[in-house]
């Protein structure tokens, strides 16, 4: 099969597989495989198969009496699409409440995938011309603080798999570059709650960042500040910062034991 023709196949897979999500989601209760296959135009061989890649991603899902219907996974889906466009909005005034109090530059970030996305700030004077960390940026994880967190969440063979994917990518000569350290500081960021980059993204930009949780205890953004001191991390600073990102997890939706030090988040 040529790569074209492997395009056309894959896109066609694609139209049948969404054809019958759309029914069943049309449907109020569960269907037959020879209903689907009727109503979607399909061969019951073919609609047996597509389900069944489905049903093993979670997509779709069989009763006893062989009906289908959509699966949990949509949901665990939907919800998170919802997360990600709602944190910006509800943390942007605690974010303009922290910068008020600090005066330093604060960041809004969640992951995507083996990196870190900006999406959202509130600008100091003097980062006004920063570009590496712009709204829709990208940065590793392994060298950024709100990135530390996430990986923080991860097991220790998740965090050597991450290690292997990416090489762990050097910003500075600061930035993590073996495994052990990488565990070593990740292991500190479960323990106090919050995670720190110095100088390892940027060179003169230095950074701590608070976990922000949703419901169920996911962690799902997590908000910074900068600086170009690291004197400026105050204890009452970073006090500050987490209280912050405590609010955002309030508003999120996140219970109180998901939003204390400890709980929901060294243990996940």
């Amino acid at each position: 099969m040529t790569e074209s023709s492997e395009s056309r196949h894959g896109i066609q897979v694609l139209d049948r597989a969404n054809r019958l999500l759309a029914r069943l989601e049309a449907s109020s209760e569960p269907l037959a495989l020879t209903t689907l296959a009727r109503e979607t135009g399909l061969s019951a061989s073919t609609a047996h198969r597509i389900l069944g890649s489905l049903s093993a991603m979670g997509f779709v899902k069989q009763n006893p009496a062989g009906q289908w219907s959509l699966g949990l996974r949509l949901l665990e889906l939907g919800n998170l699409v919802y997360e990600r466009f709602t944190v910006r909005q509800r943390a942007l005034p605690f974010m303009q409440q922290l910068h008020a109090a600090t005066g330093m530059t604060v960041n809004l970030a969640i992951r995507d995938n083996d990196r870190l996305l900006y999406i959202e700030h509130v600008l100091a004077p003097e980062y006004k011309a920063n570009q590496l960390r712009r709204i829709g940026s990208w940065a590793p994880l392994h060298i950024t603080s709100g990135g530390k967190l996430f990986l923080a969440r991860m097991s220790p063979d998740e965090v050597r798999g991450y290690t292997e994917r990416t090489g762990l990518k050097a910003g500075t000569q600061n930035s993590i570059q073996s495994l052990d350290h990488l565990l070593v500081t990740l292991a500190h960021a479960r323990e106090t709650g919050w995670a720190y980059d110095r100088e390892e993204y940027e060179s003169n930009v230095h950074c701590v960042a608070a976990p922000i949780f949703g419901a169920g205890g996911r962690l799902i953004a997590t908000i910074s500040l900068a600086a170009h001191r690291s004197n400026e991390f105050t204890p009452e600073r970073i006090a500050k910062l987490c209280g912050i990102a405590q609010s955002i997890s309030s508003a999120m939706g996140a219970g109180i034991g998901e939003r204390t030090k400890g709980k929901g988040y060294g243990d996940g």
